[in-house]
């Protein structure tokens, strides 16, 4: 080889010889803060809570029990004007009656 092709190998090869490859440190940053309003479920539990005792007083041993469009109108009726009584409180009252009703009607305990 030339004296030019020498020193063109030699760079080649020293080339590949960069400095030892450290690790980057990566820093953790905490998730953002997403401000959000709480969901009220109370309307809801209350609802259930009403709907599950009355459909408990309301059925007996083997009756049919009904369905959800039949208590619907029970829910609402039971809601009255009240501004508390909303539509999440007419779908827990429906829930819980109809839970109720069929704790009655199969016999758990």
């Amino acid at each position: 080889m030339k004296a030019g092709g020498w020193g063109i190998a030699v760079a080649c090869a020293l080339a590949g010889c960069d400095e030892p490859a450290v690790p980057k440190v990566q820093r953790h940053e905490p998730p953002p803060v997403v401000r959000m309003a709480p969901v009220e479920t109370h309307p809801f539990e209350d609802g259930y809570n009403a709907g599950y005792e009355l459909g408990m007083k309301s059925a007996a041993p083997g009756a049919k029990i009904p369905g959800a469009g039949e208590v619907e109108p029970l829910a609402r009726e039971q809601a009255g004007a009240a501004p508390t009584r909303t539509e999440r409180w007419q779908r827990g009252f429906t829930d819980g009656y109809l839970d109720g009703f069929r704790k009655v009607v199969t016999g758990q305990k």
